[in-house]
C-alpha cells in the first residue's frame, strides 16, 4: 500500500508540476478556438452588436461561395508546391554541406540564414521590388539570358502571382529545412556507414538504406511543420499580391482576413477559419498516422 499511495502522490505532483503550462496552452490556444468554433454557427452584426444563432448555414453558404472553393484549392496549392521545393532544395543543400571535402562551410551556413532570418514584411518587400515589370531585376536578368523579351507582370497575372509567392515563400524557408536536415545527417552513426562500406555497400545503398532510415524521423518532423506553417501562412500572399487578381492567388487565411476585416462578416470568417483548422488538423492526423504505419513495416 505505501509504495502505491507514493506513486500516486508522486503522480499528483506531476500534474500540479506542469497544471500552470496547461493553463497558459489552454487560455492563449483553446479558449480562442473554442469561441472561434461557436462563432461559425452565428450571424454576427457589428453595428448592431447582435448575435443570432443560424446554425449550419453558414458552412452551407461559404461551400456555396466559388471564391471560397477557389481559396481552398489555391490553399493547397499553395501548399504542396512550397513543402515539395522547400524540402528538395533544402536537403540537397544540407547534403552538400555535409560533405567532407566542402570547405567555408561556416560562412555558407551563415549567408543560408540570411533568407530565414530577415523579417517577412521586409523580404516581401524586396521581392515585391524584384518582381517589378518595369525596373524589377527579375525581368532584367531574364530578358539579359535570352528567356523572355518582355516584361512580365509577376505579381499581377493570374498565371503568375501564386507562383511568384510560392518561389519566394521557398526562398524563405529553405535554410529551414536545410539546417535542420544537415544536423540530422551529422547525428548518422559513422561507424555504422563504414561497416556498411566494409561489407560491400555503394555509396547509394548506404545513402538510401542506412541514412535515410536514421534520419527519417527529423525528416517527418520538418515536413509536418512546414505543411502545418504554410497553410497558415499569410504575409507573403497578402503583400505581393492581395489574394488578386480576381482571387486568383487568395488562398484560405486571406479569405478569412476580406470576410472579417473588409466585409466585417465574423461569423462567415470564423466558419472558414473552422474548416482551414479542419483541413490541417486532418492532415497532420494522416501524415502521422502514415508515417507511424511505415515504420511499423520497417
Amino acid at each position: 500500500m505505501s509504495k502505491n499511495r507514493r506513486r500516486i502522490e508522486k503522480n499528483c505532483w506531476g500534474y500540479v508540476y506542469i497544471a500552470p503550462a496547461l493553463l497558459f496552452v489552454f487560455a492563449v490556444m483553446l479558449i480562442p478556438l473554442i469561441y472561434t468554433l461557436i462563432m461559425g454557427f452565428m450571424k454576427t452584426d457589428l453595428f448592431t452588436g447582435k448575435i443570432k444563432f443560424v446554425g449550419v448555414k453558414q458552412f452551407i453558404r461559404i461551400f456555396g461561395d466559388p471564391y471560397f472553393r477557389l481559396a481552398v484549392k489555391n490553399t493547397f496549392l499553395w501548399t504542396a508546391g512550397s513543402v515539395v521545393f522547400q524540402f528538395l532544395i533544402g536537403f540537397i543543400i544540407a547534403n552538400i554541406l555535409n560533405a567532407s571535402q566542402v570547405r567555408g562551410k561556416t560562412i555558407i551556413r551563415i549567408l543560408l540564414m540570411v533568407p530565414w532570418v530577415l523579417p517577412s514584411v521586409v523580404s516581401a518587400m524586396v521581392w515585391d521590388w524584384s518582381y517589378h515589370p518595369d525596373y524589377g531585376m527579375i525581368n532584367e536578368m531574364l530578358k539579359r539570358a535570352g528567356i523572355i523579351t518582355q516584361s512580365i507582370n509577376w505579381t499581377s497575372s493570374g498565371s503568375t502571382a501564386l507562383i511568384s509567392a510560392i518561389i519566394v515563400n521557398v526562398w524563405k524557408m529553405v535554410p529551414f529545412v536545410a539546417l535542420m536536415t544537415e544536423a540530422a545527417l551529422q547525428g548518422v552513426s559513422q561507424d555504422l556507414k563504414e561497416a556498411a562500406r566494409v561489407d560491400g555497400a555503394k555509396s547509394r545503398q548506404v545513402f538510401f538504406h542506412i541514412v535515410i532510415p536514421e534520419i527519417s524521423s527529423s525528416v517527418n518532423t520538418v515536413i509536418l511543420l512546414l505543411s502545418i506553417w504554410t497553410m497558415n501562412s499569410f504575409t507573403f500572399i497578402y503583400l505581393l499580391t492581395e489574394g488578386g487578381p480576381a482571387h486568383s492567388s487568395e488562398i484560405l487565411s486571406l479569405y478569412i482576413y476580406r470576410q472579417a476585416f473588409k466585409n466585417y462578416d465574423f461569423g462567415t470568417a470564423s466558419a472558414a477559419a473552422s474548416v482551414l483548422f479542419v483541413i490541417t488538423a486532418a492532415i497532420a492526423l494522416m501524415y502521422n498516422r502514415f508515417v507511424i504505419r511505415r515504420d511499423r513495416e520497417c
